[in-house]
């Protein structure tokens, strides 16, 4: 490796541990690859309690989690099983009125259907260990934003209705569809969805979720790790993260999907002009987005030095994974305080 490299490999890895010495997070991780090649890998803090980070720490990845529903849902679309312009009512014809009859894969996929972000007592169904289906079937009677492809708005409940439109298109559950079309295929032998009990002791302890410290907490708990939900339900290692970017760079060896596919998913299906907002909590903007990861384009939102063509996804458990297709580089993130 050039020492040029070697050098800014350095310099992040201390920033890393500057992040943990300074008291911003208890554990953080950092994996790099660059022309298609893991090249560093970095951990510090404590993942859990007395418990250092590592290798094999394995840490919630909140809504990163929804990139690897999309890849599974695109898997479905290649092999012909669904299609993304399909309104979802043709599979789940009780999801109509307020114009939900307009919404189709392509819109939950883009954030551009309407829904609301999760439910307005999302905590207190947390607490209440509410199983997923009924989490899902809340949004049927939620009304919309906007009509559907007009706006954009970020939501999780976009990605719980994918879930359930693959799993009732293909009579399968949906953690199934995700380890069949992605996780194995893509050598993926270190990430896991749900979390199951054998691996809880490897998990990164999260501060500061929904929940925190009851048995509805939404990263730490037995129910939380295991209701396999597809907008934040994946927990990997940082290294097994950074495969999974690598299914989608240039240099990358291993692909799940065509080359349309990941086309499809890492470029802009917006029209890279659709009003909205990452967050209730930013300025309205243009936003780009491809079916699964946030496109940069001219957004200011992403890393200051990727370039226009890069594209990624964060989770609220203090993670990133970012793609720079001109640089070919990948940087998968993880730490373990909830934003």
């Amino acid at each position: 490796m050039a020492t040029d490299v070697t050098h800014k490999l350095q310099q992040t890895f201390d920033l890393i541990d500057s992040f943990v010495d300074r008291g911003e997070v208890a554990a953080a991780a950092v994996a790099v690859a660059w022309r298609g090649e893991p090249i560093g890998e970095h951990h510090a803090g404590k993942a859990r309690p007395d418990v250092p980070a590592s290798a094999t720490t394995l840490w919630p990845l909140a809504s990163i989690s929804k990139v690897y529903t999309a890849a599974a849902v695109l898997a479905l679309v290649e092999r012909g099983v669904v299609t993304l312009s399909m309104p979802i009512s043709i599979v789940l014809p009780e999801f109509t009125g307020d114009g939900r009859e307009a919404i189709t894969l392509r819109h939950l996929l883009t954030h551009t259907s309407g829904m609301i972000y999760e439910s307005p007592e999302m905590e207190q169904r947390l607490l209440n260990e509410t199983p997923l289906d009924e989490l899902v079937d809340e949004v049927y009677s939620l009304p919309l934003q906007f009509t559907p492809g007009t706006q954009h708005a970020y939501s999780d409940y976009n990605y719980a209705m994918a879930g359930r439109v693959a799993e009732v298109a293909t009579g399968q559950p949906f953690p199934d569809l995700v380890r069949d079309l992605v996780l194995t295929p893509g050598g993926l032998r270190e990430t896991y969805f749900p979390s199951t009990p054998e691996i809880f002791g490897r998990l990164a302890h999260v501060a500061g979720p929904l929940g925190e410290g009851t048995s509805g907490d939404m990263y730490n708990s037995a129910y939380g790790l295991g209701l396999a939900h597809p907008a934040f339900g994946v927990s990997a290692t940082a290294a097994d993260l950074l495969r999974f970017g690598l299914l989608f760079a240039p240099g990358g060896s291993t692909r799940v999907l065509s080359e349309a596919g990941v086309r499809v998913m890492t470029t802009d299906q917006t029209g890279g002009n659709t009003p909205g907002s990452f967050s209730p909590d930013l300025p309205a903007l243009d936003v780009a987005w491809g079916a699964g990861f946030a496109v940069k384009g001219d957004s200011a939102t992403s890393g200051d030095l990727l370039s226009p063509a890069s594209f990624g996804h964060g989770g609220a458990t203090g993670c990133t994974l970012q793609i720079d297709p001109i640089e070919d580089i990948v940087i998968a993130y993880v730490s373990n305080k909830h934003a």
